[in-house]
């Protein structure tokens, strides 16, 4: 208690908020980074899809994309995207297109992709908070679909996604939790990643204030999980990958990706751990579901 009392008095002392101040203009242009936005739909993609205004609590309209499933009863994924880019940028190129083409033959589900508030097109300046937000209106504008069965809907994050994936688990109900790439948190990355940030975060345990603190979280979830990490991985180590699994209860699989990087994992290893995931969480689920009908 008393120790919580010093870290509160400190943080906010005079040197404590120009500390926060400096470190929050430091750490959030590189934890928000959008990249250029295309404006071509993706019709290269050669999939179903329909474009989705999505209206948040605070009074933004963002841009999302559905891609439809061939099968009607199909599982729904709603992913949340990394930094430095935008959902443009998965169909901007042929090359893109393509590989997201056979991302979505293989998946076998339907795909929702979003872009975050200060991303893409969208307006607005994007937050720790502000991010959760828009999450929650993307999973709200899901649950208006009557072709869509809300228990079979699961989150998966990619890189800063999996932070807002994870924080959405613990507000929202959904089949199961996929993370690629996840980072424990954002104070963690900056320590283990720019030197010259070091000195400034060590001596202020609460800091940053945009922190995604997943590993905090990971022990409450109350689902089924699938993390994936490349073992080359530059930019979120594996090791951070595994910490999360290693928080997380059970049910939990791992998937390591040899000799792969952050992003350059092609849909040939990403799409089958997933739909083996997707398949066998269901398949459990069905005999609860069942049972549950017969007691009614």
């Amino acid at each position: 208690m008393l120790k919580k009392l010093a870290l509160a008095a400190a943080a906010l002392s005079a040197p404590g908020i120009a500390l926060t101040i400096t470190a929050e203009r430091l750490i959030r242009p590189r934890v928000f980074y959008s990249g250029p936005w295309h404006p071509e739909p993706p019709d290269a993609v050669r999939w179903p899809h329909e474009e989705a205004e999505i209206y948040t609590p605070d009074g933004l309209a963002l841009q999302g994309w559905f891609f439809k499933a061939e099968d009607p009863d199909a599982a729904t994924i709603l992913f949340m995207h990394g930094t430095s880019y935008n959902a443009s940028d998965m169909w901007v190129t042929p090359e893109r297109a393509a590989a997201f083409h056979d991302f979505m033959r293989g998946i076998r589900a339907n795909f929702f992709v979003f872009d975050y508030r200060g991303f893409g097109r969208n307006d607005g300046t994007a937050t720790e908070q502000g991010t959760y937000t828009d999450a929650a209106a993307a999973l709200g504008w899901l649950y208006q679909r009557a072709d869509i069965d809300p228990a079979t809907i699961f989150f998966y994050g990619f890189s800063l996604g999996t932070g807002i994936a994870t924080e959405l688990a613990m507000r929202e109900p959904s089949a199961g939790l996929i993370l690629r790439a996840p980072f424990t948190s954002v104070r963690d990355l900056a320590i283990g990643r720019y030197g010259w940030l070091r000195a400034l975060l060590l001596p202020a345990p609460w800091l940053p204030l945009t922190n995604y603190d997943a590993l905090s979280k990971i022990s409450r979830l109350d689902r089924p999980l699938l993390v994936m990490h490349g073992d080359r991985d530059r930019t979120v180590p594996e090791a951070m990958g595994k910490r999360i699994f290693d928080a997380a209860p059970e049910p939990k699989r791992y998937v390591s990706f040899p000799a792969s990087g952050h992003s350059d994992i092609s849909a040939d290893l990403v799409v089958p751990p997933i739909t083996m995931f997707i398949d066998d969480t269901l398949a459990r689920a069905a005999p609860t579901a069942r049972a549950t009908v017969s007691a009614t």
